[in-house]
């Protein structure tokens, strides 16, 4: 018995320690996938402005890579 509670409880652990989804993979399935889906077409259509999404989205990758999501999830 004390074993099943010891593997679920180490479980737990390593299922906290993996990375959080940030919203973009939860509603594109991937980063790049909404840029390439919602963001170059609007800026070919011109509702958005290219340098300043360059920077936006430049700003939003680093997001996925250091730890941003992890942070606003323990909010």
């Amino acid at each position: 018995m004390a074993l099943r509670a010891l593997h679920k409880r180490l479980a737990k652990m390593e299922k906290a320690r993996l990375p959080k989804p940030s919203p973009f993979v939860l509603l594109y399935g991937s980063f790049d996938t909404w840029v390439e889906e919602h963001v170059l077409p609007d800026i070919e259509a011109g509702k958005l402005d290219a340098t300043d999404m360059v920077a936006v989205v430049a700003a939003l990758r680093s997001w996925e890579t250091d730890g941003t999501w992890d942070r606003a999830y323990a909010s």
